[in-house]
């Protein structure tokens, strides 16, 4: 029997759609098909604190994080209530670092160079080793790979599942932080600070035009050493964990 013209573009068509489907919610040892790289937008990512128990005090810590990225630079920020707002600008260019604290009358920065940025990463943080996991998988609809994070100090395996994405386009981005043995983008990750573990997952990314503001340190700004930045936000931390 044959098939008019229409009704073999309708099998065809069905045909691709089952194939796209199954290729996006496939996971396993396959890898994707490469995705079209993402220059330049916005990722949003949930944070959550696993291991705090005190449900009121959640209400108060941040739960939402905004990465803004253009030009192999971007910026982390977070803000909670309109109480405060913390925020760094890593420049993958120049491998410049910039903090910013805007917290009622204190509004200030610090610039860090690469061998200060350094520094700081080993003073604040635990570095993991960083072990592959054969497995792709899918967060706020890009591809990942993972990886599990470990910590010397445990003796029960590993401490988080760390993911990263090839998708977005930041050569060298992790090279501020206790990540930076991974090339690609985080999507997934743990960090401990300030006597807290907070989880970042990505909910959401968006590919779209970012203002060159977004990465400049606004005028009424005073600059700081990295010592009394570090103070200022441990204090903040601390008045709402202890």
């Amino acid at each position: 029997m044959l098939l008019t013209s229409s009704k073999a573009l309708k099998i065809v068509g069905a045909g691709l759609i089952l194939i796209q489907l199954i290729s996006f919610v496939s996971c396993g040892s396959n890898q994707p098909e490469e995705e079209k790289k993402i220059n330049e937008g916005k990722i949003e990512y949930s944070v959550t604190y696993p291991y705090y128990t005190d449900d009121f005090m959640k209400m108060l810590l941040p739960d939402h994080l905004v990465m803004e990225f253009k030009n192999n630079v971007y910026k982390n920020e977070i803000t909670k209530a309109g109480l405060f707002t913390t925020a760094m600008i890593a420049d993958c260019n120049t491998e410049t670092f910039t903090m910013l604290l805007d917290f009622g009358s204190k509004k200030m920065y610090c610039v860090l160079d690469k061998n200060l940025t350094d520094t700081m990463v080993k003073k604040l943080f635990k570095i993991p080793d960083l072990i592959k996991v054969n497995n792709f998988d899918s967060i706020a609809g890009l591809s990942t790979h993972k990886y599990n994070a470990v910590y010397k100090a445990l003796e029960d395996g590993y401490d988080c599942d760390v993911y990263t994405s090839p998708v977005i386009n930041i050569k060298n981005s992790n090279w501020c932080n206790q990540y930076a043995a991974l090339d690609e983008v985080l999507l997934g990750y743990e960090v401990m600070q300030y006597g807290l573990v907070m989880r970042f997952l990505a909910t959401t990314v968006t590919e779209c035009p970012i203002n060159d503001k977004a990465f400049t340190v606004r005028a009424n700004f005073e600059e700081v050493t990295l010592d009394r930045m570090v103070y200022e936000m441990e204090e903040i931390f601390k008045s709402f964990i202890e």
